[in-house]
């Protein structure tokens, strides 16, 4: 039984979201680590809102209190790319895992064919084992935006079923 429930962001949501890109945390794990200007998120994120090849969560707790948030974004006709914060609050709670299982159950439903790509920065050790027990599969160590990291993918194994 899951814990956690998910839900579609609204324009509502912009300064969350602003409030969530711009953690400390966050930005040190992020490939883009400085700071984001207002302006520019709010004009990303009513594009975002619409854009078709973003497929965008949030997820609540038992509470139903916003935690966190996942992006997969579509890059081609079966590849994506998948990204994840969570509330400084609501850190080392566990709730990454079942959040990533989550999302990527839903996005799987509408697009099956799909490999979902992950990177995570080398010492970003608590991301890694997330990634790992929500299913993804280590590939290989890459250089990704200058950072040496850990390249996993998802997809929907049919033998598993």
């Amino acid at each position: 039984m899951s814990m956690l429930s998910l839900r579609k962001p609204t324009i509502e949501d912009m300064e969350m979201y602003f409030y969530w890109a711009n953690d400390t945390h966050v930005r040190e794990q992020s490939y883009n680590s400085s700071f984001i200007n207002l302006e520019k998120h709010k004009e990303w994120f009513e594009l975002a809102l619409k854009n078709e090849a973003y497929f965008m969560c949030i997820c609540q707790n038992s509470n139903g209190e916003d935690i966190g948030q996942v992006r997969i974004q579509k890059q081609t006709d079966n590849e994506a790319l998948i990204g994840i914060s969570i509330d400084s609050n609501n850190r080392g709670k566990g709730y990454a895992k079942e959040m990533l299982i989550l999302v990527t159950d839903l996005f799987f439903k509408s697009n099956p064919n799909f490999i979902i790509n992950a990177y995570i920065k080398e010492n970003n050790l608590s991301s890694k084992l997330a990634f790992e027990n929500a299913g993804f599969h280590f590939m290989n160590m890459v250089e990704n935006e200058n950072f040496i990291s850990y390249h996993f993918i998802k997809k929907i194994n049919y033998e598993d079923r």
